[in-house]
């Protein structure tokens, strides 16, 4: 099997991502909260504007991680389904820019969704 290095997955519970920053968002119930949550915890620089064109842009930056691992997600996607999907599609088009560019960025959650395929692993 071949290595997986960039794209969005879905991985379950509190399941491990070799060499991944982990992001806990298990109280980040509103988008705000999500978005400043996950902009602290990999620290984007300061004109980060919590939004999802600001995660976009910053997700895409070759100077920031290259496996994040997204959990505690559930509440969220209960709550802010139409926001959740919003989230979902600016992760897999920051995957797919950093892959354009030749800088990989692999994101796992730990949601499923339809359109969001399980992680195949190592």
């Amino acid at each position: 099997m071949a290595q997986v290095t960039h794209g969005l997955f879905f991985l379950p519970g509190e399941a491990a991502l070799a060499s991944a920053l982990a992001v806990d968002l298990d109280k980040s119930g509103k988008t705000g909260k999500l978005l400043q949550r996950i902009g602290q915890t990999l620290a984007f620089p300061a004109w980060y504007g919590a939004n999802f064109d600001a995660l976009f842009d910053c997700l895409s930056e070759a100077d920031t991680p290259t496996r994040v691992r997204l959990h505690g997600l559930a509440a969220y996607a209960g709550q802010q389904p139409d926001d959740f999907a919003i989230l979902t599609e600016v992760l897999r088009a920051a995957c797919d820019a950093r892959a354009e560019a030749g800088k990989p960025l692999l994101i796992c959650i730990d949601v499923e969704a339809d359109d969001i395929p399980p992680w195949p692993g190592e």
